[in-house]
């Protein structure tokens, strides 16, 4: 068995694993490079081509893929999913979920940006996982809670023993344990490993996105207390968040409906993916400028929100869709500014929606919870998978990833 990281080891984003074991040659993510296209784009300059993102190192290689028969993609972040219009050969591409990515690859498609480039597939089939179960090439599908909905690690069942390969998680999830398992059919990563204590992991790929870091750990249970004492203490809220992290809107809808606030929408994609999540008891009202082409229940005019609601936008939204709100609304509003995770994906500017908001009037509070887990908790993790050995991937401090798995594993 071969195991080759040929990319992500020293970036954030852009993992490229390759397994070749026998007969079988798998590629586990295929992501985009974001650290290289803020070398070289920026407002002003924008990709021109595929092969231009590829010469530049910003996609995997075509001959990163030779003998690839299966992709397999941990979750739907562009760092991780890549553009399957890069893959120059056939091969089956294995995805979290097939109706999720359907959502996505419309938004890219209507893009008038460089997006437009990544929905377009040649030569894959695309396939949805199923959680828990080894499929025919051995690979199994385990939920991790991120900031993008759903989300896997997979566990590689080889000839020469097994691979784990994490993709990005967190340790804590926004929802509870139930909840979790509720919209994931199954518990999450490390509850899975407790369950089964017979699993062993021979290779742990582990990413280490925080690794290194100085940001406050902020974890879901303290960012829910904060976000109650901004809901119970204004009127209307609004809360800026990418449109997958699922999670964190499904918390937000059941603090809406506990706090009796009417429920709005401006992500189409978004309001799809909460009325399907009828066991959480979520109700979203689309707003009618923002319902292209989407039939949800009754979509409301910007005009008719009422004053105690809860909004949810995107980013790039949050100012228009202010700008654009009744002024009595705005007299007792805040806004909650999530950073996503990847934030380049996303090319948010917070400080300028901060900016408008102080315009507006609006107090605006910043908020971040990390998709991924803190360097405190690398401890249990390490201890509940057990693992021979570990090969950092997703950091910028792989070396410093590396010597603290060795100390907490003597």
């Amino acid at each position: 068995m071969k195991i080759q990281i040929l990319s992500g080891k020293r970036s954030i984003g852009g993992n490229f694993i390759k397994i070749t074991d026998r007969d079988k040659c798998l590629v586990f993510d295929q992501g985009l490079r974001f650290d290289i296209m803020r070398r070289y784009y920026s407002f002003m300059i924008s990709p021109r081509s595929l092969a231009e993102l590829r010469s530049l190192g910003v996609l995997p290689k075509p001959e990163w893929y030779t003998d690839a028969q299966d992709i397999y993609v941990t979750h739907m972040h562009l760092d991780h999913l890549g553009a399957l219009s890069n893959i120059p050969g056939e091969a089956t591409v294995h995805i979290p979920n097939t109706a999720t990515y359907e959502l996505m690859e419309e938004k890219w498609r209507m893009s008038p940006s460089w997006l437009n480039l990544i929905p377009r597939k040649y030569y894959v089939n695309l396939e949805e996982v199923t959680p828990f179960e080894v499929d025919q090439n051995g690979v199994e599908a385990i939920p991790v809670s991120h900031s993008a909905f759903p989300a896997y690690a997979y566990l590689y069942h080889g000839s020469d023993g097994t691979v784990l390969y994490t993709g990005d998680f967190r340790v804590e999830s926004y929802l509870t344990p139930e909840e979790f398992q509720v919209i994931t059919q199954g518990p999450s990563l490390l509850e899975y490993f407790e369950e089964n204590r017979d699993l062993r992991v021979d290779l742990l790929i582990m990413e280490g996105t925080n690794i290194g870091s100085s940001r406050t750990p902020i974890s879901p249970r303290e960012a829910i207390a904060t976000h109650e004492r901004i809901i119970e203490n204004s009127e209307t809220v609004v809360a800026t968040l990418h449109s997958l992290d699922l999670e964190y809107a499904a918390t937000l809808a059941k603090m809406a409906e506990e706090s009796g606030k009417a429920l709005y929408v401006t992500s189409p994609q978004l309001a799809k993916f909460l009325e399907g999540m009828s066991k959480l008891a979520v109700n979203p009202r689309l707003i009618e400028e923002y319902a292209v082409d989407i039939t949800l229940g009754e979509a409301m005019p910007l005009t008719a929100i009422e004053e105690n609601s809860l909004i949810l936008t995107s980013h790039h939204d949050a100012v228009d869709l202010l700008r654009g709100m009744e002024a009595n609304v705005l007299e007792d509003a805040a806004v909650i500014i999530s950073e996503p995770e990847p934030a380049s994906e996303e090319l948010a500017e917070y400080d300028v929606v901060a900016n408008w908001m102080a315009r507006l009037n609006v107090q605006s509070y910043r908020i971040r919870v990390s998709g991924h887990y803190y360097p405190y908790q690398l401890k249990t993790i390490l201890k509940t998978l057990n693992p021979k050995e570990v090969k950092p991937v997703h950091t910028e401090k792989p070396e410093l990833l590396q010597h603290l798995v060795n100390r907490l594993s003597s």
